[in-house]
């Protein structure tokens, strides 16, 4: 039985009906996130003639401990684990910025805080990356894992905001008062 809209958005400021929004929000934004990087990498293994490599790099790396240069052809087995790692952190990810999208719905002043800290989120990912497994990111292409981490942010916040259409309203208004 469907609930009437005023019973529907008195349940969304119900804390109960906050975290499960949030949780739904997150998982929905990381799938999309995950889903961009996956096309990405897909789209570059398939133009070198490599399909599924990157993720089977990865996977090696992380998982066995194979240098970049080891790695050779992609294996059926690390291409699925890491997959499913890949997709965890997204999904953890996805979770943490729909939580920093719904404190700015309900406090629009933090709205450039939160910017930065998504900002400040992103550059501690590529970083540690970067720092953990410095080979890979020259193994994958600096600009190619650069261009992975900003399409998915930019797909994330694009959805996130076709999920809450008053937010980039919010948004403005937060930087326009003195």
């Amino acid at each position: 039985m469907d609930q009437p809209p005023k019973a529907t958005a008195a349940l969304a400021f119900h804390p109960r009906g906050r975290i499960e929004s949030i949780i739904e929000d997150g998982v929905l934004t990381g799938i999309a996130g995950a889903i961009v990087v996956a096309l990405w990498f897909l789209i570059l293994d398939a133009a070198r003639g490599r399909m599924f490599f990157t993720p089977s790099l990865i996977g090696s790396v992380l998982f066995l401990g194979h240098s970049p240069d080891e790695v050779t052809e992609a294996n059926g087995l690390i291409v699925f684990a890491y997959t499913g790692l890949h997709g965890v952190l997204f999904l953890l990810a996805g979770t943490l910025i729909a939580w920093m999208f719904s404190q700015f719905e309900r406090n629009p002043q933090l709205g450039i805080v939160l910017l930065l800290l998504f900002m400040l989120f992103e550059s501690v990912v590529f970083s540690l990356e970067a720092a953990v497994v410095p080979n890979l990111i020259g193994a994958m292409g600096t600009l190619a894992v650069a261009s992975a981490n900003l399409f998915a942010a930019v797909a994330m916040f694009l959805f996130l905001l076709r999920r809450h259409p008053a937010a980039l309203s919010h948004l403005r208004q937060a930087w326009h008062e003195d």
